[in-house]
């Protein structure tokens, strides 16, 4: 039942957006209008309440690298298994930012909150969200992108894109704050703003789901959600073999992350740099709906 509930209310907002494109209620490119007061105001009103509240400790760094480690290793045999599929170049590197990043902010949260309801583990996610998905895909998201193109980007321009990113100022300013004690009454707005993040976010990538492109990219969707929401969570899981990790709350939370789907930026980003958009706009839909059955099959193999 408990995980149940946030998947419901995680599959009705979504079903709200696509219904609302649907019937014409909203135009598909309005989803940009929600997802940019989700990214720029709603999120990192959010990152910085729990950041503020957030107690860091080692393990959980530790967890949050191994997450990381664990994406690029999948990402890596895709890859190699898109190549043997001789799929374009095109296709490989849209594939290489589809496996990497999962929505682990939008969708992760209902679904950690469900498991863990301590405010603590909360921050927790956010924290793997912004060092294992936001900034690497911020950092290293265009060097990917122009593998398909001769130009390289410029590192400079990519480090002045993450510090002046509203959500990452976010992280640094509740980083920075929780060293002193602020006054009770300024996170009552602030916890507003925080709670709309993730509604209005998952109502945004509703509105702009598709599915009819599916059958133009099959075979690269497959390998995507394969490697994103199975083989992703399996190497985690045989690195903290491999070490003698033992098991605890946050390393199990690090797990949950690494089986989300894909992350919607990162498919935007594929859209944006015309890449392989219908394995972009499915990967993203079929990957939600996969979900419904992911997501309780390692809730119940784990939890």
């Amino acid at each position: 039942m408990f995980v149940f509930e946030p998947l419901f209310t995680i599959f009705v907002l979504l079903f709200g957006g696509y219904v609302a494109k649907r019937l014409g209620v909203l135009k598909q490119k309005q989803s940009k209008m929600f997802l940019d007061f989700a990214l720029l105001f709603a999120l990192p009103c959010l990152i910085f309440e729990n950041t503020y509240k957030l107690k860091f400790d080692t393990e959980l760094l530790g967890v949050i690298a191994i997450g990381l480690c664990s994406n690029v290793l999948t990402t890596c045999i895709i890859i190699i298994l898109g190549k043997i599929l001789r799929f374009s170049k095109i296709t490989l590197v849209s594939m290489a930012l589809l496996t990497c990043f999962g929505n682990t902010l939008f969708v992760g949260i209902p679904i950690i909150s469900a498991l863990y309801p301590d405010p603590q583990y909360m921050g927790e996610v956010i924290c793997y969200d912004a060092l294992a998905t936001m900034l690497p895909i911020l950092l290293f998201g265009s060097f990917v992108i122009n593998l398909a193109y001769p130009n390289k980007p410029s590192l400079i321009q990519n480090i002045k894109a993450i510090v002046i990113f509203p959500p990452f100022i976010a992280l640094i300013l509740g980083l920075v704050c929780s060293l002193i004690k602020l006054p009770s009454f300024i996170f009552g707005p602030i916890t507003l703003f925080g709670h709309s993040a993730t509604p209005v976010a998952l109502f945004a990538i509703g509105l702009s789901l598709g599915f009819s492109a599916i059958k133009n990219s099959y075979k690269s969707v497959t390998l995507v959600i394969i490697g994103k929401m199975l083989l992703a969570p399996l190497i985690f899981i045989g690195i903290t073999h491999i070490l003698h990790i033992s098991s605890s709350p946050s390393m199990m939370i690090a797990i949950f992350e690494t089986a989300m789907p894909t992350m919607t930026l990162a498919g935007v980003m594929v859209m944006k740099a015309k890449l392989d958009s219908n394995l972009a706009v499915s990967a993203i839909a079929f990957g939600l709906l996969f979900s419904a059955v992911s997501i309780p099959f390692w809730v119940w193999m784990l939890y």
